[in-house]
């Protein structure tokens, strides 16, 4: 503590406390944090008379904390920061994240001042949000909005995060579409061939359209069989193999040699040389035309889920593949067909009825 050298200036330290408005000496307090000032000289006297009124005004308690300022900073202003900050930099939804706060978060918050922001004005904004839109959504906003608040509590503009304290219901958007073997031949036939290995892969793969979309060729080992997705890939950040099917090794191994050039590198799904985008649109398009009900792309990862299940695949195997880190998710995603219900009673009736026919024998039997 006190006064120390470092290579042209001398700077002053002392552990303080810090209330948010002033700061206080506080050595050998428990909690106090070491404050550093830098004098701006090698002059040793110039640094021990900037040192005694450091300490004059922490022992008088009239020492500003710089958190007076920071706590007048606008939503506005700390979106600005949030988005430079290296952790969220890094985040697989960044890209998203950013339009989010620009086109929906600031627009309504952003006059607003960090520390005046209330639990109130959060159910406020999704009321107002969820009235055109699904409660999915506006969960999507609301989390953007509690990781925002959460990141300022650690540099300590905010003492508590408001946007966790409102609850986010659970959205009723549970699907159980499941393309029937006609449908998905109809749906695959008539795609476009530059389309057709998007919608292979998903069907018998499971995989998200974000990770199929994003696959390079370096990541695909048709030797093995496989495909390989680092956590920056998936959804829940872990690291996984998808095997290939005989039908889909066949494509890609003809998708890898179109043109007469053996890829190595690049995107596996291209579109005239471009990653391929508007995807839903597409299957949407396709789906009116073919006169498929009720059907999006998401929905082929729960057709290879229900298809691998139907095959009698482990539950714990299909996870692996899909990237199902809960039997709970799985569930939402495996589908019993009404025929499946049918043979299901169908056996119990079968064994109902041995059952109450063997009873009859033995009671026959004893009463010879």
């Amino acid at each position: 503590m006190g006064l120390t050298k470092r290579n042209d200036s001398y700077y002053v330290e002392f552990r303080v406390l810090d209330d948010g408005k002033t700061l206080s000496l506080a050595s050998g307090v428990q909690g106090a944090k070491l404050k550093r000032w830098k004098v701006g000289c090698a002059n040793k006297t110039v640094a021990k008379q900037q040192e005694a009124i450091i300490k004059t005004k922490l022992l008088a308690g009239t020492m500003v904390s710089e958190r007076v300022q920071q706590v007048t900073m606008t939503f506005a202003q700390w979106a600005t920061e949030y988005v430079e900050i290296e952790e969220v930099r890094k985040l697989r939804s960044y890209p998203e994240r950013c339009q989010r706060i620009t086109k929906v978060l600031v627009p309504y918050f952003g006059k607003k001042l960090l520390q005046d922001l209330t639990a109130k004005d959060v159910e406020d904004f999704r009321q107002e949000r969820g009235k055109r839109r699904a409660v999915a959504t506006v969960n999507v906003d609301h989390n953007i909005l509690k990781h925002m608040l959460k990141q300022a509590m650690r540099r300590d503009l905010l003492t508590r995060n408001v946007a966790s304290l409102v609850a986010a219901p659970k959205p009723k958007n549970a699907r159980s579409r499941v393309l029937e073997p006609e449908e998905w031949n109809r749906l695959s036939t008539a795609a476009p061939e530059w389309f057709k290995p998007v919608l292979l892969t998903g069907y018998y793969t499971g995989m998200r359209l974000e990770e199929i979309l994003g696959l390079t060729w370096d990541r695909v080992d048709l030797e093995k069989s496989r495909i390989f997705l680092p956590g920056a890939l998936t959804k829940n950040g872990e690291a996984r193999e998808v095997p290939l099917t005989p039908v889909l090794k066949h494509t890609l191994q003809r998708l890898r040699e179109q043109g007469g050039v053996t890829r190595i590198s690049g995107l596996v799904f291209e579109k005239k040389g471009r990653k391929v985008n508007h995807t839903y649109r597409v299957v949407g398009l396709l789906c009116e035309e073919q006169k498929i009900l009720n059907f999006v792309f998401h929905d082929l990862r729960h057709c290879a889920v229900t298809n691998l299940a139907d095959a009698g695949v482990e539950t714990e195997t299909i996870m692996k593949i899909v990237g199902h880190s809960s039997v709970e998710m799985f569930l939402r995603y495996r589908t019993i067909k009404a025929e499946k219900l049918d043979a299901a009673m169908t056996r119990l009736n079968t064994l109902i009825t041995r059952r109450e026919n063997a009873a009859r024998q033995v009671s026959v039997i004893a009463a010879l």
